[in-house]
């Protein structure tokens, strides 16, 4: 790729990876709560299957691998054998609120072996599982280097057949949101959107519409909401946030913030406070 479409992604959504177990699992383990963020599930050693609801066909675990829940997908682990399962657990958020639209672009479940993270994996087992002071803050940090290897292999290997991966695939559409995404903050036109994929206004809208799934006023609305929130929590000033995000009010970004969340900006606040 000329440009990197990633980069502004993880400049304005944070993925925060935060450890939960480190050990040997020998009984079931359930994740069916409804939650706001994913799994990340590293097997070191052991066999077993992760069984799912509403009838999905239940996926073997085989020794040491990777395996991602980008959202919510209520699932059980399931040891077998004497020895369970040596593992390292993680919860996964990326951005508030709103949320980055790359974790709903991404496969409900994904996949990696320890090989293609390099000495990544090993170098988590060897912490988690080890007694050095700080551990948990290391595997953390790991585990979101980990991340960004998921949605390089989802974006390279064309997971995904309609939303912002797919957008972020298309030779032409990826110029655009890359160019969008690097900076929402600028007064962007149909017209501007379209100039950057090289295409007629009508051509681009109709393009986008169709490999995205919204309007480029819809997502790039959406873009600027969810980034609003991330500043916001940040402890940022509303005046400012609006500046930073292409709103040329507090007023005007409230409005776009209602619209989209149902909350006033302080309100929203509040509600994570809580």
């Amino acid at each position: 790729m000329p440009s990197d479409a990633l980069q502004p992604l993880f400049e304005h959504f944070r993925l925060r990876a935060q450890t939960f177990f480190t050990g040997n699992l020998c009984a079931v383990a359930s994740f069916e709560k409804p939650q706001d963020h994913g799994h990340l599930h590293l097997v070191r050693a052991g066999r077993g299957e992760i069984r799912y609801q509403s009838g999905r066909k239940a996926l073997r675990i085989e020794g040491p691998g990777l395996l991602f829940y980008p959202r919510n997908l209520p699932h059980h682990l399931v040891p077998e054998g004497p020895e369970g399962l040596d593992l390292v657990c993680a919860t996964i958020t990326f951005g508030l609120g709103v949320g980055c639209p790359l974790a709903l672009a991404l496969p409900e479940v994904m996949h990696l072996g320890v090989g293609q993270v390099g000495p990544l994996a090993e170098l988590i087992f060897q912490e988690a599982f080890g007694t050095a002071q700080g551990r948990q803050a290391v595997v953390d940090r790991l585990c979101e280097v980990v991340l960004v290897h998921f949605v390089r292999q989802a974006l390279e290997a064309g997971q995904a057949q309609a939303g912002l991966m797919a957008g972020l695939m298309h030779p032409q559409l990826r110029n655009a949101l890359t160019a969008l995404h690097a900076d929402p903050a600028r007064a962007w036109s149909l017209e501007d959107m379209a100039a950057e994929a090289g295409l007629s206004r009508s051509a681009f809208a109709a393009l986008f519409k169709q490999t995205v799934g919204t309007t480029p006023g819809e997502h790039l609305a959406r873009f600027r909401v969810a980034t609003a929130q991330e500043r916001l929590a940040r402890g940022l000033p509303l005046k400012v946030v609006a500046y930073d995000v292409g709103y040329g009010s507090s007023t005007a970004l409230s409005r776009a913030f209602r619209e989209l969340t149902g909350l006033s900006p302080r309100a929203w606040l509040d509600a994570q406070r809580s």
